[in-house]
């Protein structure tokens, strides 16, 4: 059993009253510390109800939050980065040509307002300027969006623009996709927990790349669309972008190929049965329909109230219906099917735990500072130590939305606009989502990861 799962929702050992000398510290000195270099390290050994709520509030900020790097990334060449960036650059002297031959007074203000600035929106100098490969790819990726819409306003002001032209290249993208993810349809794996965080992030770029190009020119009635100079440009734009993701992908296929062994296991069968699983799981849980309903009849609740407000928050967080409308832009990805029913199943399993540690009851009408604190150092404890137990890309890629829970508490704690006890119960129930997502983990992705589960 981990410290988590011992620690009850009382005062922890390290928050109980001491005997020694710390116990008489006055406030003075308290506050002291805190504005000290070891007030994080150190608050473990007081109670964080001794501090004054501001105090507290700005300590739990400042507690550490799970690693941006926590989540593992497929490994970008400096080679590909290179070549996005040159690819940026001819998009640019496009865009750049084509407008130079655009008359100003031939365009109105809101196409001149898109012809007129940097045709990259500034990621050009910032590609060229990062010193990381994958830095570079990201703002080269993300130039080539409006350095291609400068190209489309310029088209349609010369009268050049033609929709069929994009209707069709918009499915050219949408075939290459459909046979990227052909080529990756046995799931083959030497190192699971490696080799299905390749197929993942290699899926999720392609269900990127089909949203990007879902324009196809038509009406639901199969007449001609009528498109306006923004339409155009921005799906112009999005095409070269989903063209330059699908790039991407392919890069990472030759990765995730090379490290394939001998021994390299078809796993589609058991991605499809673990997704099965997690359903007959979800389908036990209420759907988020009837969970409004239930809140919504319960004592009239609203959120004026701590337990209110916990009780939406919860119902926010952890029953989304996402995962289950799956739209044309998923076909066929497994992998990122796997992942992000495992993320709603264990969403809903944090949804009771969360429920129970937060100790707020429907007769409260303030939330301490202290139990904001308190679940956050539960959260990371409970992230820390499965992390430890679970060390894999796939259960990193998993856990990811767990991970983004417990920062996403700072926030709530941070911007909130209502009154101090609401920001701080649903800070809190932030935390305590992505301990009790944390506290799942294993159960989603072990028997996948694991080669010998059965």
């Amino acid at each position: 059993m981990s410290p988590d799962d011992a620690e009850s929702d009382s005062d922890s050992p390290s928050d109980a009253p001491r005997s020694d000398d710390r116990s008489s510290l006055s406030r003075r000195q308290l506050l002291g510390l805190v504005g000290g270099a070891g007030a994080v390290g150190g608050i473990g050994w007081f109670r964080p109800t001794w501090l004054p709520d501001p105090v507290t509030d700005w300590l739990t900020t400042v507690y550490p939050d799970p690693p941006s790097n926590y989540v593992w990334r497929p490994p970008v060449s400096d080679e590909h980065a290179d070549a996005a960036v040159a690819n940026l650059e001819s998009v640019v002297e496009r865009a750049e040509e084509l407008r130079s031959r655009v008359d100003r007074d031939s365009v109105d203000e809101d196409t001149w307002f898109h012809l007129r600035g940097s045709p990259a929106g500034g990621h050009l100098e910032s590609a060229k300027d990062w010193g990381s490969a994958r830095d570079r790819l990201r703002s080269a990726t993300a130039g080539i969006q409006y350095a291609g819409e400068t190209v489309g306003y310029a088209t349609v002001a010369l009268g050049d623009d033609d929709p069929e032209f994009l209707v069709e290249r918009g499915r050219e993208l949408d075939r290459a996709a459909d046979d990227l993810a052909s080529s990756l349809s046995e799931y083959r794996v030497s190192d699971p927990g490696r080799d299905l965080a390749f197929l993942y992030a290699i899926e999720r770029l392609l269900s990127v790349t089909r949203i990007e190009i879902s324009w196809d020119g038509v009406d639901d009635g199969g007449e001609s669309m009528d498109y306006s100079a923004h339409d155009f440009a921005g799906e112009w734009g999005s095409q070269l972008q989903a063209q330059q993701r699908l790039r991407t992908a392919r890069h990472h296929r030759e990765q995730y190929r090379a490290n394939l062994g001998d021994d390299a296991t078809p796993y589609r069968d058991r991605l499809a049965d673990a997704i099965d699983a997690f359903w007959t799981r979800i389908d036990e849980y209420p759907r988020r329909s009837e969970m409004r309903t239930t809140i919504e009849e319960e004592r009239d609740l609203d959120q004026s109230t701590p337990y209110g407000a916990a009780r939406w928050e919860l119902f926010t967080l952890c029953f989304d219906n996402d995962a289950r409308y799956l739209g044309d832009y998923e076909r066929g990805l497994t992998a990122k099917q796997f992942v992000d029913t495992a993320r709603a199943l264990l969403a809903r399993r944090a949804h009771d735990f969360a429920l129970g540690a937060l100790d707020v009851e429907p007769g409260d009408t303030d939330y301490d500072s202290g139990r904001s604190f308190r679940a956050k150092r539960r959260a990371m404890r409970n992230f820390r130590a499965t992390r430890d137990e679970y060390d894999s890309p796939i259960a990193g890629i998993v856990a990811s939305e767990a991970a983004s829970r417990i920062r996403a508490g700072d926030v709530s704690l941070e911007m909130g606009d209502g009154p101090a006890w609401k920001e701080r119960v649903e800070s809190a129930v932030y935390y305590l989502v992505g301990a009790g997502m944390m506290r799942e983990l294993g159960n989603a992705v072990e028997p996948v990861v694991n080669r010998d589960a059965t």
